[in-house]
């Protein structure tokens, strides 16, 4: 009994680990290069703001990016707190219970291969499998998040789960773990069917010729997206994309989608490609939107003024 104690022990503190080692994964939002590379747009924000009404000053940039005022707050422990106990949920429950995304993709490939017999062949370069593997991906995950988050509003029982991360007063990079349990569950399930079907789908056709391109394509965009200001979705810096908000989703049109003034109420719900969003009637460019809006979901909502660029 004593040994069995001290090696759930020992797993427990492996798992407790855990969230310290996303500083080190190039898949997780929170990679060191993609704080760094938020913390750079973010100034060059600040600065730019600051040259446009002539008060340019580099000390007072740097205290308004990392103003403990903003930073070390209730709100930041509490999304702490949900970073901690949801990757002990996945690591201890969800991931041993669903299983892991590549199990799936077997699964898909083999029943493909059961039901269909062997795949007809193409006369497609790697290259060319690669693209479309990547682009194929990239819309069905980007639409596949729109459709769960939009659901999540709409769904008087799941918006009630979902008012965990809408109840954020003070908006950092770490807002993004500040969700329901089952909610994270949820996201890991959408997750696993995308990757597995889409994958399963390809091997099952290309086999051979998907050949690491998967990896290479899918983590391309990933640490694009990740690297140009991802972090900055959830923070005090208004950054938008100008006439490309069009076409994607910006920093400041997530904002826009926190935000708990009426005119923002259940706008943006898209990740990426604002497509969706124009589709369903729910796009808000930020372009034109005012850089004042209230997080949280108090009765009487709190003014933050962002950072405008």
């Amino acid at each position: 009994m004593t040994n069995e104690l001290a090696a759930i022990i020992q797993s427990m503190g492996q798992w407790l680990l855990v969230p310290f080692g996303y500083a080190l994964d190039a898949a997780s939002r929170m990679y060191w290069l993609f704080w760094c590379s938020a913390l750079g747009i973010a100034l060059l924000v600040i600065l730019y703001s600051q040259w446009r009404d002539k008060k340019l000053h580099l000390g007072r940039a740097m205290v308004q990016l990392f103003s403990p005022r903003h930073w070390w707050r209730r709100s930041t422990l509490v999304d702490l707190a949900y970073l901690f106990a949801n990757s002990l949920l996945r690591l201890g429950i969800v991931i041993p219970l669903f299983g892991s995304h590549l199990l799936v993709t077997l699964w898909v490939t083999r029943g493909l291969q059961s039901e269909l017999g062997n795949a007809p062949e193409f006369a497609l370069s790697g290259m060319t499998v690669a693209a479309l593997y990547t682009l194929c991906f990239f819309l069905v995950e980007d639409f596949s998040r729109f459709g769960l988050h939009r659901t999540m509003h709409k769904v008087p029982f799941l918006w009630r789960l979902h008012q965990v991360h809408h109840s954020a007063r003070r908006l950092t990079p770490l807002t993004l773990f500040r969700v329901h349990p089952f909610e994270m569950t949820l996201y890991y399930l959408r997750g696993l069917l995308v990757f597995g079907s889409v994958s399963g789908v390809f091997v099952y056709l290309f086999g051979g010729q998907l050949s690491g391109w998967d990896i290479l394509g899918v983590d391309a965009l990933g640490f694009a997206f990740n690297f140009l200001g991802a972090n900055l979705r959830h923070s005090h810096i208004w950054l938008s994309f100008g006439r490309l908000e069009r076409w994607f989703i910006s920093p400041a049109g997530h904002q826009l989608h926190h935000s708990r003034l009426s005119e923002h109420r259940n706008k943006n719900f898209g990740t990426c490609l604002a497509l969706w969003d124009r589709l369903f009637g729910s796009h808000l460019p930020a372009e034109k939107q005012r850089p004042k809006i209230a997080f949280g979901l108090s009765r009487r909502p709190i003014l933050r003024k962002t950072v405008q660029g």
